[in-house]
This record gives structure tokens, C-alpha cells and sequence, in this order.
């Protein structure tokens, strides 16, 4: 397996867990747990994007 195709698996594995990230976040806040919502939803945006933006930087190559 060469460089390209290694990062492009690994920024795949990164924008996954985003996904799982904000899932989880969508359901702790749907499902109404014992939790400020303020900060789950803020916290869940901010780790959902800054793996994102790992993700995708890995994916392009850059």
C-alpha cells in the first residue's frame, strides 16, 4: 500500500468518527440525559469538526 492510499483510508477512519461523534451528540441530546445541553452541543460541534478537518486534510493529501 503507497502514502496516497494509507492517508486516504485514515482521513476515511477520521470523517467516520466525526460522524459517530455528532450521532452521539444528536442522541445524548434527543434523548434528554441528565446533561447541560448547552455544552454537549457545543463540545459535540467542535470535536465533530475539528476531526472532520483531520479527516478531510488526510484525505486530500495535504
Amino acid at each position: 500500500m503507497n502514502g496516497k492510499k494509507i492517508r486516504e483510508k485514515l482521513g476515511d477512519f477520521f470523517v467516520d468518527i466525526a460522524k459517530l461523534v455528532f450521532g452521539g451528540v444528536v442522541l445524548s441530546v434527543i434523548l434528554d440525559f441528565e446533561m447541560n445541553k448547552t455544552v454537549v452541543l457545543l463540545s459535540g460541534i467542535v470535536a465533530t469538526a475539528a476531526i472532520a478537518y483531520i479527516g478531510f486534510k488526510l484525505y486530500k493529501g495535504g
